[in-house]
């Protein structure tokens, strides 16, 4: 590889000061690692495609559509959990790690969805749960019957009248302590057989590993090899600030009334149940393990860690390890994911800044706005969003999460409560919605249920795939798909992948984003997130430019045409319409050019309607 190529795949990470009270991020320290500035494109893969029209997306679908994340220059597929599971928690609930659920297809399938993909240089990450399995898995059921190593399996504790019981089978258990599951009443479920409570912090049907269990950390290091060796070059570790439980079994502080602390969750202080200090070390301990087996199997690439944790910014930091014991290269960023929509801008900037700010030196960053388990972006705010959160996300530094669906600008899908999937957030759960509702098909085309499937699907489609769809954007220069696919192309540039970062919080709705980088161009992003048209001028408030720039890109609602010149000193020079933003680069850009085909047969058509009209004249008169 030349110079030149290695300075292409490069990102960077980045200190952070404060620069006439703006945000400033310098490159400092660069990684040439393939995932340091990847796309990483979640794939929920029961509703991305389906292939056999059972209604439900599977393996086969998703290596159909192999080609659209070429199109859009997207490197890495992030695909969830697709293990065998009786989906009680749609997946996230492991009965066999080793096998690929039915519904999905075959592990052939998969061997073929890593062939086509290596084929076109995409890279495979998927989903890991190592909190919990099914209480269907065989180990549980061993652990159940006390056989063997698994006796020790899952958390198990006596309960706090066990004499009781003893004395009088008839007896109710009560639970060891107060802890609380997330979807509501007690963590702790009596099993009979046993006669002991098991563990769990999601449903009753999903028992926690007893992770202090070294029998249990080799059998989790045991999967992790087997699907390494299948193809697999990074996991997204899932739940993990509930890995841990504290080996006192205390009850947790009451933060609440008595009756909620006995069944609402949040009603507890979860001192002993998350981000015990025990989960930065068992990261580290993978980090080693995949490392070292990457290595004694000859795998040129570099497996990826990635973390799921919606714990504190500070606490995440710890989750990158440090020099002498690295951990996970991508702690899931979630913090715009939250953002404060009455106080937008502001909102915007710090979580960017507290991100980069505590940024540990030599690592890279990342950003998520939307998931499986989070309302879609347009549903938050707006449709006419789409394109600013797309301009903001594609062009921070480091790593993006793109969930699909949101490079069309898919909305949240009202789901009726007799249609509802989602056993665990189905207005009984966490939240007043089900999950469910961001979760429906990939709307690909106009055809019969916007392309996803022959069949009925699992969910239903959102009624706006007839005009809101893969296809019919592709077609349509200024559609989300085109302004993502021109986004996804600036990140190849060096300016974005190894430049300077400066952000300009100037009003309630303008936001001003610059990447900059020496001897290189600089792009210029300027966000209208308010409700009226606004008036910049840019030397007022960005140093350094130009009088004129171009416009690399604009939203549809911007006015503003590829090519077009701006200036940045005159009282006139830039003005947006209200939730709109546009791309700015002192880089020439050649201007937008009409079809002149389609030019001269829109002329030829008027003269011949005029032509008609005068025969038309002269015959009456």
């Amino acid at each position: 590889m030349g110079t030149f190529d290695a300075v292409l795949f490069m990102v960077i990470a980045y200190a952070c000061t404060t620069v006439n009270g703006n945000v400033y991020f310098h490159a400092k320290n660069p990684n040439n690692e393939w995932w340091s500035h990847t796309i990483t494109y979640q794939v929920y893969p029961r509703s991305f495609k389906d292939s056999n029209d059972d209604g439900i997306g599977d393996l086969r679908g998703i290596i159909q559509k192999l080609d659209h994340f070429v199109d859009l220059g997207i490197e890495t597929l992030w695909i969830g959990p697709f293990y065998k599971s009786p989906m009680e928690d749609m997946g996230y609930d492991v009965e066999d790690y080793y096998k690929i659920d039915p519904i999905f297809g075959t592990i052939a399938d998969f061997d073929e969805l890593v062939l086509e993909m290596k084929k076109r240089n995409l890279k495979l990450v998927t989903d890991f749960i190592p909190n919990h399995s099914s209480s269907k898995c065989e180990w549980f059921q061993k652990s159940v019957k006390r056989e063997g190593k698994y006796a020790e399996y899952y958390v198990w504790r006596n309960a706090s009248n066990q004499n009781e019981i003893l004395k009088n089978s008839k007896t109710k258990p009560i639970p060891p302590n107060n802890w609380l599951s997330i979807f509501g009443g007690s963590g702790w479920t009596w099993h009979k057989e046993r006669q002991q409570f098991y563990y769990h912090q999601f449903n009753e049907k999903q028992p926690d590993f007893n992770i202090r269990n070294p029998d249990v950390h080799k059998e989790l290091l045991d999967i992790i090899a087997f699907w390494v060796d299948r193809g697999v070059v990074g996991f997204r570790f899932d739940a993990l600030k509930h890995l841990y439980e504290s080996d006192s079994f205390l009850d947790e502080p009451c933060i609440g009334s008595e009756k909620e602390c006995a069944t609402q969750y949040f009603s507890l202080n979860h001192t002993y149940t998350v981000d015990q200090p025990e989960t930065t070390e068992i990261i580290k301990e993978w980090r080693e393990f995949i490392d070292n087996h990457t290595r004694n199997k000859n795998i040129t690439l570099s497996c990826l860690i990635a973390t799921e944790s919606y714990s504190s910014v500070s606490i995440l930091m710890q989750y990158y390890g440090n020099s002498t014991r690295p951990g996970a290269q991508i702690p899931f960023n979630f913090e715009l994911i939250d953002v404060d929509k009455h106080n937008i801008i502001e909102s915007i900037d710090t979580k960017i800044k507290n991100w980069l700010d505590n940024l540990p030196e030599n690592q890279v960053a990342n950003w998520v706005v939307e998931n499986h388990d989070n309302p879609r972006m347009p549903t938050k705010f707006s449709p006419e969003m789409v394109p600013l959160f797309t301009a903001l996300k594609l062009s921070l530094p480091g790593i993006e999460v793109t969930y699909y669906g949101s490079e069309i600008g898919m909305d949240n899908t009202y789901v009726r409560p007799d249609q509802i999937q989602d056993p665990n957030n189905a207005g009984h759960g966490v939240g007043d919605e089900t999950r469910d509702n961001e979760r429906c098909p990939m709307q690909w085309d106009d055809s019969i249920n916007a392309g996803f499937t022959k069949g009925k699907p699992w969910l239903p489609v959102n009624p706006n795939y007839y005009k809101l769809n893969v296809e019919s954007q592709k077609k349509i220069p200024s559609s989300n798909y085109n302004f993502y696919k021109k986004m996804s192309q600036l990140r190849e540039t060096d300016t974005l992948k190894i430049g300077d970062l400066q952000t300009y919080n100037i009003s309630k709705s303008i936001y001003i984003l610059k990447r900059s980088l020496l001897e290189h161009e600089s792009y210029i992003l300027v966000m209208n997130f308010g409700s009226e048209t606004e008036t910049v001028i840019l030397s007022h408030v960005v140093k350094d430019l130009k009088d004129e720039l171009y416009v690399y890109l604009g939203s549809e609602n911007s006015a503003y045409n590829i090519g077009s010149i701006v200036s940045t000193v005159s009282s006139a020079s830039l003005t947006l319409r209200p939730q709109s933003v546009i791309v700015l680069t002192d880089k020439y850009i050649e201007p937008e050019t009409i079809n002149t085909q389609n030019a001269g047969t829109q002329i030829g058509s008027t003269l011949i309607s005029l032509l008609s009209v005068f025969l038309l004249l002269r015959h009456f008169l």
